[in-house]
Formats: structure tokens, sequence, C-alpha cells
């Protein structure tokens, strides 16, 4: 009878061991996980904190009805999503119009690499056409994909 206990203390030992190994394995590879989700979180946030792109100047064709926009990357990281950008422009009668880069609707003109990225230091010229009539002062709003934007006053 003392053999028997014996035996099966040391079986409950050997599956109690292995239990516990089972989910300290589970437990470190979430914490894996969540460790990986926080990082790549930060980091996303600290390159959106050091992206800095400024409107340096913009002008109107009213002939043509199309808007000029320069814009130059004046931050420390590049952004890779220039096909990805909105534009949000308001008249000074309230009337606003919607444009991005997405659906064709802004033709996009590289200075600098032209490789589809807004490299730090390039400038980029975004003409964007007008559709319908508006009075000026026209506000326009940069947001990139990022969620950053940037505004601008054109007459």
């Amino acid at each position: 009878m003392g053999e028997s206990t014996t035996i099966t203390h040391a079986i409950l030992t050997i599956v109690a061991v292995l239990m516990a190994s089972l989910f300290a394995a589970v437990v470190i590879g979430q914490l894996n996980t969540v460790l990986n989700v926080i990082s790549t979180s930060i980091k996303s946030k600290s390159d959106s904190y050091r992206l800095s792109i400024t409107i340096i100047h913009a002008s109107i064709d009213r002939q043509a009805n199309t808007l000029y926009l320069y814009a130059k990357n004046t931050g420390d990281v590049v952004y890779s999503d220039l096909s990805n950008i909105d534009f949000i422009v308001t008249d000074y009668a309230g009337k606003t119009f919607f444009f991005s880069t997405r659906t064709g609707a802004v033709h996009v003109e590289e200075y600098g690499s032209i490789n589809g990225v807004f490299e730090k230091g390039e400038t980029v010229l975004f003409q964007i056409t007008l559709s319908g009539s508006y009075t000026p002062p026209l506000e326009v709003k940069m947001v990139l994909s990022n969620g950053y934007s940037t505004v601008y006053t054109v007459g």
C-alpha cells in the first residue's frame, strides 16, 4: 500500500509540474503578444509626433478651377502613404468639398525622388480641380492616413 501511495504522489507531482509549465508557457506567450502590441503602438505614436507636413504655398487658377498646394515634409520621418491623403476644402460661404489622392481627384507631383514616398525635406505639389462654384477665400485641410492634419487658407 505504501508503494502505490508513493507512485500516486509521484504521478500527481509530475502532472502538477506539467500543468504549471503549460500555464507558464501560455502566460509568457500572451505577455509577448501584449508587449509587441504596446511596442508597435508606441513606435507608431512616436513616428506621428515626429512627422510634420507644412503647406508652404497655395494658389488658385480661377480659369481652370484648380487649386495648387505645395507641401513640404519638415519632420524627421518619411510619410510612405502618399497615395492616401484627404483634402477638405471649405469656402467663405461654408460650402465644403472633399478630395482624395485615393480616388484620383488629386494629382500628385513630387519634387525630389519620385517614389510615392514623402521623403524628409521633399516638396510635393497637390493639384486639386475644384468642382462647382466657390466663394474665396478657401480653407484647405490636408489630412494624412495616420490622422496628422494641417490647415492653410488661400485667397
